[in-house]
């Protein structure tokens, strides 16, 4: 629960807010004005989490009392509403945000003002060996790993694509007596698999047609380090026995050679598939998945963790203005709250593209909802279907009010861009305009 301070203003909208703060598990404390509000500050013995006060508020105004709270409590984050005025972020000390925008994207700012000031305050990590997250979740993870990375404990990581399995493997190593000596990641997905065991233990020369000099293997290449093992439910059976032999004998013999060769590694697997599932299936050998599962991490989708969403945008948005030489952009709220409610199936990996992609087309500073990639728009909302059939009578619906329904639905879900709505729905944009005009269907303005 967050204490959250409201100061007063002249029209009283801000006293409104109270309300769906208690709701968010918030404790909303309201003042009349300025002076009231540093009343409270100085007197109060919890921690207030923010401070919310118009620009123009009675006694001190928004900017007095931003410079008063700070000599009271130096860590608090306020707003200041303002009549009009893009989303400022300025060092996580206070924003400007137009007051109207407050009410329809309350949560979105809320989570972004109390996540920086975690950030600056260091409650919880927020970013670890370069993997970036402050959710409970990956500060768990990040616990995880400091405790394993001493020990040579064979480790299996287990989660969809784009999660960050690979930094984290990364991170073991790094954190890890072996850091000094190689790290080698083997996709076993993307190699053929007639090259792959000449890819992970090398071969002689003549070994095979096209093998003219002898090689050495990602086993061998890993001496003394760590191999990082990506996609192992790729493997087939033959090479699921070899790999098992490594593991428990601690050596191997090069493909056309019958010389054992004796390797320290550590191995980290990882996978996209559920391992115990393929196990059951008969796809995967049951001995090899307990040798690899002896730690097991699993790494959430970043649905389950949106919290770190904005923390991920402030990354990349940095990583990718150094990269490109461009200013670093900032995102207006439609935006934002647009960015945390996709379910992203491609996950942090999506999110990187999604903002590459704008920077490297956008020509001004502030990212809008207009410039988001359609696939934001595009998610299959399983939510909208159920609702709208749970809404028929027993006797059923008209086939009108069900496409009224629908087209309503889907603009609410694009933020009423008619554009976006027409690609996600599958017409003309002309054909949009012609049922909101038959249907009568308009937006309501807040």
């Amino acid at each position: 629960m967050s204490r959250i301070l409201i100061v007063e203003d002249e029209d009283s909208s801000l006293r409104e807010l109270a309300p769906p703060l208690i709701e968010m598990g918030h404790k909303p404390v309201v003042v009349r004005d300025g002076r009231d509000g540093l009343a409270f500050l100085k007197t109060t013995h919890r921690q207030v989490e923010l401070a919310i006060i118009d620009l123009k508020a009675k006694g001190l105004g928004g900017f007095g009392f931003l410079k008063k709270a700070k000599e009271l409590q130096p860590g608090i984050p306020v707003i200041i509403t303002t009549p009009l005025s893009p989303l400022l972020f300025k060092n996580g000390t206070f924003y400007r945000i137009t007051k109207s925008l407050i009410p329809p994207y309350l949560k979105t700012i809320l989570d972004e003002v109390l996540m920086t000031r975690r950030r600056v305050n260091g409650t919880g990590r927020q970013e670890f060996e370069g993997i970036v997250g402050g959710s409970q979740g990956m500060n768990q993870i990040y616990q995880l790993i400091e405790r394993i990375a001493p020990s040579s404990a064979t480790v299996l990581l287990e989660g969809e694509s784009g999660t960050g399995k690979e930094l984290i493997a990364k991170a073991i190593h790094q954190l890890s007596p072996r850091r000094s000596l190689p790290f080698i990641c083997v996709n076993c997905g993307a190699i053929p698999s007639n090259l792959i065991e000449s890819e992970m233990f090398g071969h002689e020369r003549g070994a095979f047609t096209g093998a003219f000099t002898q090689r050495l293997g990602k086993f061998e290449s890993a001496q003394g380090g760590t191999i990082l093992l990506d996609e192992i439910g790729e493997l087939d059976k033959e090479l699921q026995v070899k790999l098992l032999r490594v593991i428990q004998d601690k050596e191997f013999q090069r493909v056309g050679g019958n010389r054992s060769i004796k390797v320290d590694v550590r191995i980290i697997a990882a996978t996209n598939k559920d391992l115990k599932m393929e196990v059951e299936l008969g796809q995967f050998r049951k001995d090899l998945f307990y040798r690899l599962n002896v730690v097991n991490i699993k790494v959430p989708p970043l649905r389950e963790r949106r919290e770190d969403i904005p923390l991920l945008i402030r990354h990349f948005l940095k990583v990718i203005s150094g990269k490109e030489r461009k200013p670093i952009l900032s995102l207006s709220p439609e935006a934002m709250d647009a960015l945390l409610n996709y379910s992203y199936p491609g996950n942090v990996r999506e999110l990187e593209n999604f903002l590459e992609r704008v920077m490297v087309t956008l020509k001004k500073d502030l990212i809008e909802l207009r410039d988001l990639p359609d696939e934001v728009f595009m998610t299959k909302d399983q939510g909208v279907y159920d609702s709208l059939f749970k809404s028929l009578a027993s006797n059923g619906v008209p086939l009108r009010e069900m496409e009224k329904d629908l087209i309503r639905a889907t603009l609410e879900k694009t933020f009423w861009n008619k554009s976006k709505a027409a690609r996600v729905l599958g017409i003309s944009r002309r054909l949009l305009y012609r049922r909101l005009k038959e249907y009568n269907i308009e937006e309501m303005k807040l």
